[in-house]
């Protein structure tokens, strides 16, 4: 059995959505990018010759960097 397909087999038996290679890809580094890794650090670890490559790729607003960019300027101005 490929590693593909039981990959696809352990997710439907989880009830999970079965997801492509590249879009597990994609959600590792939105998800690092979320958390604040340093986006030098998400650009090598997923081999790209440039950070901006990774920027025009990854990087978009999603709610939850929305929501913290908010959270932080709140705190700027009351401070």
């Amino acid at each position: 059995m490929s590693c593909r397909a039981w990959a696809n087999s352990k997710c439907k038996r989880a009830g999970l959505p079965i997801l492509s290679p590249h879009a597990l890809r994609h959600t590792h580094a939105v998800h690092l990018l979320e958390a604040g890794a340093n986006i030098k650090y998400v650009s090598e670890r997923l081999g790209h010759k440039s950070v901006k490559i990774t920027a025009d790729t990854y990087l978009h607003v999603t709610q939850k960097i929305e929501d913290d960019a908010l959270a932080l300027y709140e705190q700027y101005v009351h401070a």
